[in-house]
């Protein structure tokens, strides 16, 4: 009788393991659908849903081990071991995968958003996995980057649908260029541009930063509406730029 009585609540255990990991999946689908804004990445959706399942399973296993006066203190001991080895062999993919529930969960960088990589690059965020995070650029190339470096990685963000995407550049004026031939120059290109890529004009800013051994350090600041337009925004800004500055004798002599 007894161990028909262990069977039935072993059973039972298992049974109940089985309701809350339905009720997890259940529950989760439904917190997806009801933040569909946030743009929750499928992938790591599962991942989560799975490691929940997991651990409740386990309880479940403790639970019936308990029952039948199982000593499972040699089995953690193994469990350990085994554990300890399969860390060191799947180093970079757990890192990998921790750095991914990193972004996930700090929230600061979602699927759709723009950003800026260390090296300048522009890239659209598509797609974030449990292994790599998958870049869109400006130029229509793909990077696709492991989640460990993409989190080193300094970037600034920017909702190009709201604000329009920022586009700087500098550049040194020669020896002896005046101030106001250099801001006006500065001016005139950064707004040729500005009317070219945006429906709502603002005006171009510009800033002198420092004098160096060759001339003038400036920068120019403008607004473009799309993020695709970047290169060719900044390849026509830096045209205007030195027809402009040539205009008023002040040669550019480098960036």
């Amino acid at each position: 009788m007894a161990i028909l009585f262990n069977i039935f609540i072993s059973f039972i255990v298992l049974l109940i393991c089985w309701l809350l990991t339905q009720a997890v999946a259940s529950y989760g689908e439904r917190l997806a659908k009801r933040h569909r804004s946030t743009k929750f990445n499928p992938t790591m959706k599962v991942i989560m849903r799975r490691s929940g399942q997991i651990v409740i399973y386990i309880i479940g296993l403790l639970i019936v081990g308990k029952i039948w006066q199982i000593d499972i203190r040699p089995l953690w001991a193994g469990l350990g071991v085994a554990g300890v080895a399969i860390a060191l062999g799947l180093q970079e993919t757990l890192s990998n995968l921790f750095a991914a529930l990193f972004v996930i969960l700090d929230k600061t960088i979602q699927v759709g958003a723009y950003l800026r990589l260390d090296d300048g690059t522009v890239a659209r965020v598509e797609d974030i996995s449990w292994r790599s995070t998958r870049l869109l650029t400006a130029a229509g190339g793909t990077i696709i980057m492991p989640n460990r470096l993409f989190t080193n990685q300094k970037v600034t963000t920017y909702n190009e649908t709201d604000r329009g995407w920022v586009l700087e550049l500098s550049a040194i004026a020669g020896p002896g260029s005046a101030l106001k031939e250099v801001e006006a120059g500065a001016l005139a290109a950064g707004l040729k541009v500005a009317k070219r890529y945006q429906k709502k004009v603002s005006q171009p800013q510009v800033y002198f930063e420092e004098l160096t051994p060759t001339g003038l350090k400036f920068k120019i600041i403008i607004k473009i509406d799309k993020v695709a337009d970047e290169l060719p925004a900044r390849h026509e800004l830096l045209e205007n730029l030195i027809t402009e500055l040539t205009k008023r004798s002040c040669p550019l002599v480098g960036r």
